[in-house]
């Protein structure tokens, strides 16, 4: 593996061009991008793809510097910037060490041959089929969206022993379904699906589905300013609940002490039906890996049981500078960022209630669908438009809803919970149930 080969090469001239510790990184790959717009494919872009990264530190000053070529002259000249970089740079005391080389865990099902080989007019001829689907349903609708396929190889190698290698392939589609009404109003409806295996292509469901919600998204009416309950469909779940513990459980924030978890750690943090774990080993999982972004071993964190906070998500950064374990999550913008621990595959327990229990004794509430509430970054506040909705009577959906605002906190949220369902959606690992939460204050 030439690759893994010049990340070694990499790593050796920073530590005799003075560097203390090195981690360079090296990705090849093809991408297939197809963009939907008004029902036709109206643009491909295939290609591949390489680059190189380099991150040292003279002491505890840092410096990184990226390149898109592989070629070993060029790498030469990242590993050198990348040392000036950090002789130039103030130093970080929360810096303590890379991670070192341990033992980690294959994840299967990351990789599918027949994805890879895919053609582009395969996936035009797919992606045609989803576009069909949705017409099929109501020739006056118009679509937008894009698939897209991608196959990565990774190369990480760090100055204390670490080499990892992993090959990985996927391929998403969504289309968003657009409906004129009479009264000139809009109904919008989206769906998508993203798997690592080729088994499981869904693009006319995916029409289908888009097609049905716009549809009935029709006709949104506003709703009085009151005290609602909520039901999340599973989606809904995943985003708020991901949204919230994503930026709350991470442990970069609780060292900049801007987390709403700070010194939470084993302490009621939502209704104790709620059980939040994050998998990053999970077969054929669309965010599985084995290592993390610095080569570390991926685990399963336990993150909020039965309502208790039980841990963060760490890499070797944030766990080094607060004292506690490294569970393998730090993740990457780019080559260009430094790593920071980020979620995997957020898997939320499934409970006791069926759906139409979760419903039936509902006087007056809103169906959030397709969406998310979200607290504003640093702050538990909540304050979320509900982008795709239906009012509540008397256990009975009524009507789309629309400029309907849901204002909360993360902490009001997550306490409020009094049902989760039974039945959960399992989408390429990311798993989750309806849930209920009771008396949320709503405003139109």
């Amino acid at each position: 593996m030439k690759e893994l080969e010049l990340c070694l090469k990499g790593i050796k001239l920073a530590e005799e061009l003075g560097a203390s510790q090195a981690e360079a990184v090296a990705l090849i790959g093809r991408s297939v991008n197809l963009s939907i717009e008004r029902n036709s494919i109206k643009g491909i872009d295939e290609g591949s793809f390489s680059s190189f990264g380099i991150r040292v530190y003279v002491g505890k000053s840092i410096g990184i510097s990226t390149v898109t070529s592989l070629e070993e002259s060029k790498v030469e000249t990242v590993v050198k910037n990348a040392i000036e970089l950090a002789k130039s740079s103030p130093p970080d005391e929360n810096f303590v060490s890379l991670p070192e080389s341990k033992e980690f865990i294959e994840v299967f099902g990351l990789y599918d041959r027949t994805i890879e080989d895919l053609t582009s007019e395969e996936l035009v001829s797919n992606t045609q089929r989803g576009i069909h689907a949705l017409k099929d349903v109501d020739k006056t609708l118009d679509a937008v969206g894009g698939t897209e396929l991608f196959v990565t190889e990774k190369f990480i190698a760090n100055s204390l022993g670490v080499e990892r290698s992993q090959k990985a392939s996927g391929i998403s589609f969504g289309i968003e379904a657009l409906k004129k009404g009479s009264n000139g109003d809009i109904g919008t409806g989206f769906d998508y699906f993203f798997t690592r295996t080729s088994k499981e292509l869904k693009f006319e469901e995916v029409g289908i589905n888009a097609a049905n919600k716009a549809i009935k998204n029709v006709g949104r009416r506003g709703v009085k300013s009151g005290t609602y309950t909520l039901i999340l469909d599973e989606r809904a779940t995943l985003g708020t609940i991901g949204s919230i513990v994503g930026y709350g459980a991470n442990a970069f924030y609780i060292l900049q002490k801007s987390s709403y978890y700070v010194n939470k750690i084993g302490t009621k943090v939502a209704n104790e039906q709620l059980n939040v774990l994050d998998d990053p080993l999970y077969p054929y999982g669309w965010s599985s890996t084995p290592f993390d972004s610095e080569g570390y071993p991926s685990s399963k964190v336990k993150l909020i049981e039965n309502g208790i906070l039980t841990n963060y998500i760490t890499d070797s950064y944030t766990a080094n500078a607060l004292k506690i374990e490294n569970n393998g999550h730090a993740g990457r913008g780019g080559l260009v960022d430094k790593p920071r621990p980020r979620l995997t595959n957020l898997q939320i327990a499934s409970g006791e209630y069926e759906d139409d229990e979760l419903f039936k004794d509902v006087k007056q509430g809103i169906y959030i669908y397709d969406s998310s509430l979200s607290p504003v970054e640093g702050s538990s506040n909540i304050s979320s438009l509900v982008d795709y909705g239906f009012l509540i009577e008397e256990g009975e959906i009524k009507y789309p809803v629309k400029n309907t605002m849901v204002g909360s906190t993360v902490f009001e949220i997550l306490q409020s919970i009094d049902a989760v369902g039974k039945k959960t959606k399992n989408e390429a690992g990311r798993i989750a149930p309806k849930i209920r939460i009771r008396n949320i204050k709503v405003s139109s």
